[in-house]
């Protein structure tokens, strides 16, 4: 069973929020109070990520989307609300296809739909220490995922994120074709610059999926600030497409 947190209130509608590749929970901490106000939130560390071992020699969308899965039926929860961010967003996508009755709406942040040589020629860079270093986040990282094996297990669990996001032989290839049998509301969310998830790939999305809506992110790369200046408006978008019961209402 992977490590997660729960925070609101028991009885209510369930939102699950799935961190991206490198990171773990902690992710989503300027997102929670105000999610939690309404909602039953679910904040796990995917496999191999955080305080979650990975039991297989290999990380992959499915195995994470089972521990997702694992999680929900242990809580007791049929369905339930999604956002996913860069791997995470793999994952909550996987389980829209594979899984359609146990997602009521899907957040999609800063993912596309497939990987090709150029999404995952990013993805490698993101997969080398120097990227994190460059960033001063190596020392966080380090006590993030410390329970993967010491002080420097973060540099292999960077790397299994690239493996899992490769261009060839990776589970996240999907078609637009398998996107437009999707029919849970779904809010596609990127930055205009993000070369992870091509505004592009963001549009064709749109304009595929049934019941989609976007939001573009201005001036925003991979790393779009939503867990600073731009905290507060990405958990109220959130939280109004969680509540929005019917295909392109106004909030």
């Amino acid at each position: 069973m992977i490590y997660y947190q729960t925070y609101g209130h028991a009885a209510s509608q369930a939102v699950v929020l799935l961190h991206s590749g490198g990171m773990a929970g902690e992710e989503w901490q300027p997102q929670i109070p105000v999610l939690a106000q309404r909602y039953r939130v679910l904040v796990p560390d995917l496999p191999g990520h955080g305080k979650s071992p990975l039991d297989s020699e290999r990380l992959t969308i499915s195995l994470m989307a089972d521990a997702v899965l694992e999680m929900l039926d242990a809580e007791g929860i049929r369905e339930a609300n999604f956002c996913g961010s860069s791997m995470g967003g793999a994952v909550a996508l996987w389980l829209t296809l594979k899984h359609p009755e146990r997602v009521k709406r899907l957040a999609l942040y800063r993912i596309s739909y497939r990987s090709n040589t150029d999404i995952h020629a990013q993805v490698h860079s993101m997969a080398d220490p120097a990227y994190w270093e460059n960033f001063g986040l190596a020392a966080w990282l380090s006590k993030l995922h410390s329970p993967q094996g010491g002080t420097d297990a973060w540099k292999q669990v960077i790397a299994r994120v690239g493996d899992a996001l490769h261009a060839t032989g990776s589970e996240h290839a999907h078609r637009l074709h398998d996107l437009a049998a999707i029919t849970c509301p779904v809010l596609i969310i990127t930055g205009d610059r993000d070369p992870i998830a091509p505004l592009t790939d963001a549009c064709e999305m749109y304009h595929t999926i049934p019941d989609a809506d976007l939001w573009i992110i201005p001036h925003a790369a991979h790393i779009t600030a939503s867990n600073t200046w731009r905290a507060p408006a990405f958990a109220e978008e959130l939280r109004r497409f969680y509540s929005r019961s019917a295909k392109h209402a106004g909030s």
